[in-house]
């Protein structure tokens, strides 16, 4: 049965590399044997099939009439031909060393490196490129513990994507987000046909303990943005701009000044729906246009993004994160925030600021099922918040099966 040839860099093969004398084994030191052996394998050059239909054949000979000295060179010399070729890349038919393009992906290329390229060729938003990120140096540190350094992207299977991600050792909730993007990974190595098959799909997601989400109450948003109107003008406008929008920090923070139009209450925002950028259309509600107003006449060029540096106008726009570092530095890790009933009390707020976009989703919802069934034919806080299901809506409207609580509760059977 013919031996499975050895994928190699840029579509290369050999096979074994094998010694001559074959029964150099049963050799002793009573035994005729012969003063030349050699080690050899043969060489596949796609690009040089034509000259070397048969393979180019890779030979190392030597000599000698200590057998001892034979066998242990054969060794040497079959290791360092393996290490050449494999490791080294070495093409002995242009004798030169293979240097893989970068961005030709193919099923012999090296599996961390396939992940790097393949990456920077799905249009991931923002945060996933972090993940994404984070996610391949984690792998790059436990390949060499698994001993999958010199995997070949197109021979990956289950087992080995299983074995990393395990592994890695992070909680359930990180686990299924790695899982989640290295699947993203694989469908498009699929296509590029470096795989037969995405060996991420079998791979079975952990139970993850739902996190308790804190909401702010209306007196609680009330005093907070108090305090930030009192002490920080700017994070306070922007807080309320938030608040009253339904969107993302990552979305607002894109919006540019010649996209906003505060006569039709909208504005535009180039956005991540699944695998590609859209521009979406959202809506100014009443009360936001103070604010809207107000930030757009510190702009001086439409190109500014009107959340720029210092959240002012500006040209140069900033990470999602800084809004984060900006709530717990200015608001959680304060202990400025005073009871107005009380001044001698403190606010603790342990709530994160997207908690202000559950808060007015959920009023939407509210007002929406409030008194008669709605005849309006929207989903408000789907509408606001622009998602494409109603499913990832219901994440954010918390207080809705209460609200369907109190309604079961008034009805009257008889």
């Amino acid at each position: 049965m013919k031996k499975e040839l050895i994928k190699l860099a840029n579509g290369c093969e050999r096979t074994e590399v094998y010694i001559s004398p074959k029964n150099y084994k049963t050799f002793t030191s009573k035994s005729k044997f012969p003063k030349q052996w050699f080690v050899e394998c043969r060489f596949y050059d796609p690009k040089k099939g034509n000259e070397y239909p048969k393979g180019f054949q890779y030979r190392k000979k030597f000599s000698g009439t200590d057998l001892q000295g034979l066998k242990l060179f054969a060794k040497i010399y079959k290791e360092e031909m393996e290490l050449k070729l494999d490791v080294q890349k070495f093409n002995p038919i242009t004798k030169e060393n293979m240097h893989e393009n970068q961005s030709n992906l193919n099923p012999y290329m090296n599996f961390i490196k396939a992940l790097w390229v393949v990456r920077d060729k799905i249009p991931f938003s923002e945060a996933y490129l972090g993940l994404s990120r984070q996610l391949l140096n984690k792998i790059e540190k436990v390949l060499p513990e698994l001993a999958y350094s010199y995997l070949k992207i197109g021979e990956t299977k289950t087992w080995h994507i299983k074995n990393i991600l395990e592994a890695i050792n992070t909680t359930n909730s990180v686990f299924n987000k790695y899982r989640s993007c290295l699947s993203t990974m694989f469908k498009e190595l699929l296509e590029y046909g470096c795989v037969e098959f995405n060996p991420v799909s079998p791979v079975s997601k952990k139970m993850e303990v739902p996190k308790i989400r804190q909401l702010l109450s209306d007196r609680k948003k009330s005093i907070v943005l108090q305090y930030l109107h009192d002490n920080y003008p700017e994070f306070y406008r922007y807080a309320s701009i938030f608040f009253f929008s339904g969107a993302r920090s990552s979305e607002l923070l894109r919006v540019q000044a010649k996209y906003v139009d505060i006569q039709n209450q909208e504005y535009k925002v180039l956005i991540k729906k699944r695998r590609t950028y859209v521009w979406d259309t959202k809506i100014i509600i009443p009360a936001a246009i103070p604010y809207w107003n107000q930030i757009l006449l510190e702009s001086k060029n439409e190109e500014d993004y009107i959340f720029s540096k210092g959240l002012r106008p500006g040209l140069i726009p900033i990470k999602a994160y800084q809004i984060t570092k900006r709530w717990k530095r200015n608001v959680k890790d304060s202990n400025e925030i005073k009871d107005p009933t009380d001044n001698r009390k403190i606010i603790k707020v342990i709530e994160d600021f997207y908690s202000f976009k559950h808060l007015f989703l959920d009023k939407l919802d509210e007002l929406q099922n409030s008194g008669e069934p709605s005849t309006i034919p929207i989903n408000f806080a789907q509408g606001m918040a622009n998602h494409l299901s109603p499913e990832t809506t219901n994440k954010y409207t918390i207080g809705k099966n209460d609200r369907k609580k109190e309604v079961l509760k008034k009805i009257s059977i008889k």
